[in-house]
């Protein structure tokens, strides 16, 4: 199972207004304890692991994200095997590719470099079954993403799924020229390629699962995982969609259930009230504690699909952009572009022969990096 989230502000804490009084709500449980450990990922039956450990934040909380660093965190199984994970990053704890035995239980064991002692029960091995389909289709609102999964064994019942979006992004012309010790020079020529196309990745935000258990057979058909609303970025160019897909239990449902409840459908007084939300990780030291997370063993089924802008007409994404003319005067290039909040592209001649003006527009248009993409062009584009 896998919360895609790193910036967890515990849902049980969601703040709420009583009908008599208004007095803010938070609970008990965010008072006694500044902060909880997070624990997020899923143990990969077949492939690599990652566990991430942080610590949650409150509503009022602006701080950046603690991340749970210098751990000790290892996988047990009943045949006292231990397999160690290495931090590979601040608060991330993997584990090369392990096929683990699926007739054993296994259980994640978590000690803090303060010396808290965190354990989950002990979990079997599920099966996830392959995405039978991953497809799209236009629709009035923009286009969905769709999955298709079934069991032939009407073993699995319970499913979850996340996804990494990338898309790619384009200026809406080159930067030719730069303004730099207070004069227009010629902007370098690799960079001006480099930055008029870059690729944007975002994790999927929402909790998506699906049951079966109400049907005559385990299958999942036609189940929406994302919807991409008219005019985005997303397709403005090309875009892409990696979906991951677990089988789950029944126990681990039914929290992600609550959490989605409390996560996003608490949006008034007259919703859900807060859940206590209790995962399968327990704190030894002291079993009051919280802690947020639900592990699961499993196999985690990939499938990627790729949209092209020219694939679904009038699709009409179009950047607001600011066409700039700037007089060439030394005041007035300074006041335009100095701060680089917007870029030079070319330049205009009077009669003369000399430069009169300079055509510019903001960085947005002319940037891809200001719209938060990467030069870096991913590997499987």
């Amino acid at each position: 199972m896998k919360i895609r989230t790193i910036k967890i502000i515990i849902f049980i804490s969601t703040l709420l207004f009583s009908l008599s009084c208004k007095k803010p709500f938070e609970h008990d449980a965010i008072s006694d304890s500044p902060t909880l450990l997070v624990v997020e990922g899923t143990i990969n039956q077949g492939g690599q692991t990652s566990i991430l450990l942080s610590r949650s934040l409150k509503l009022s909380d602006k701080s950046v994200v603690q991340m749970e660093k210098g751990a000790k965190v290892q996988v047990e199984g009943t045949n006292n095997t231990i397999l160690a994970l290495t931090e590979s990053a601040a608060g991330v704890y993997t584990l090369p590719s392990t096929t683990f035995n699926s007739n054993l239980q296994y259980r994640l064991r978590i000690k803090t470099i303060g010396g808290k002692e965190y354990l989950s029960e002990l979990m079997s091995v599920l099966a996830t079954p392959s995405i039978d389909s991953l497809n799209w289709r236009r629709e009035r609102d923009g286009v969905g993403i769709y999955v298709d999964a079934h069991d032939k064994n009407n073993n699995t019942k319970y499913y979850q799924w996340d996804y990494t979006e990338t898309w790619e992004q384009r200026s809406v012309e080159f930067s030719d020229y730069i303004y730099k010790n207070a004069k227009i020079q010629d902007r370098d020529p690799v960079e001006k390629v480099k930055i008029f196309t870059c690729w944007k990745e975002e994790p999927s935000k929402n909790i998506l699962i699906s049951s079966t258990t109400k049907l005559s057979s385990d299958f999942v058909d036609n189940f929406q995982l994302a919807l991409i609303p008219n005019r985005s970025e997303r397709l403005g160019v090309r875009y892409s969609v990696l979906v991951r897909q677990y089988a789950i239990s029944r126990a681990a449902f039914e929290y992600l259930t609550l959490m989605k409840r409390n996560s996003e459908q608490m949006g008034s007084i007259f919703d859900n009230q807060p859940s206590d939300i209790i995962g399968n990780i327990k704190c030894i030291n002291n079993p009051n504690e919280r802690v947020i997370g639900f592990i699961t063993i499993s196999q985690i089924i990939q499938k990627r699909i790729f949209i092209n802008n020219n694939q679904v007409p009038n699709w009409n994404f179009s950047l607001t952009c600011n066409p700039l003319v700037i007089r060439n005067h030394k005041d007035s290039l300074q006041a335009a572009f100095l701060t680089g909040s917007n870029l030079i592209t070319t330049y205009n001649v009077s009669l003369s022969g000399a430069i009169e003006s300079y055509n510019g527009n903001s960085a947005l248009c002319l940037d891809c990096r200001t719209r938060g993409g990467s030069i870096v062009k991913p590997l499987f584009w």
